[in-house]
């Protein structure tokens, strides 16, 4: 059985791999320090990435024939995109910074009003590294299953336009 993604769930999951690491990034400037400097020198490798997900986001989903909204890589790509998606808010909101004058925590921290706590330090740079790791690791899932999709889509229509050799004898 082949399934097929509803023009609800495919939108939705587009809109996702679009929106949600623009919202990473808000809720890692509520708490800036050097990590930002370090996110502002790095940029073309995030470009890169963030460019890559929306090629996936709009060939994969938004199109009628998606390359990721029906077959075998419908389910596996969904996991995928809302397993990245919702991974980098989580490691935006917990990412530790700090300043010249010391830690300034993460989000969580500022918003809990843990700022400084060297327990809520710890459980935070946790959490932020497991996100981090289920973030890559599924961003790199995504894009492989994006790639496999499009070579079968491509060979399935390259098989269509051949006449087969019954039509040719």
């Amino acid at each position: 059985m082949t399934r097929r993604l509803s023009d609800t769930t495919a939108t939705l999951t587009g809109l996702a791999l679009i929106t949600l690491p623009a919202l990473a990034l808000l809720l890692k400037l509520a708490s800036p320090g050097w990590m930002v400097f370090g996110l502002l020198v790095t940029a073309p490798l995030w470009i890169l990435g963030y460019a890559v997900q929306m090629a996936v986001a709009v060939s994969g989903y938004f199109i009628s024939r998606g390359a990721l909204r029906e077959g075998p890589v419908a389910t596996r790509g969904l996991v995928y995109s809302w397993a990245t998606s919702v991974a980098v808010v989580f490691a935006g909101f917990f990412l530790v910074d700090g300043g010249d004058t010391g830690h300034l925590g993460s989000t969580f921290m500022l918003w809990t009003g843990l700022a400084g706590d060297s327990g809520a330090a710890d459980l935070s740079s946790a959490i932020f590294s497991l996100a981090v790791f289920v973030w890559l690791v599924t961003w790199a899932c995504l894009v492989v299953e994006w790639i496999i999709a499009l070579v079968r889509r491509r060979r399935a229509s390259r098989a269509a336009s051949r006449p087969s050799p019954a039509t040719v004898a």
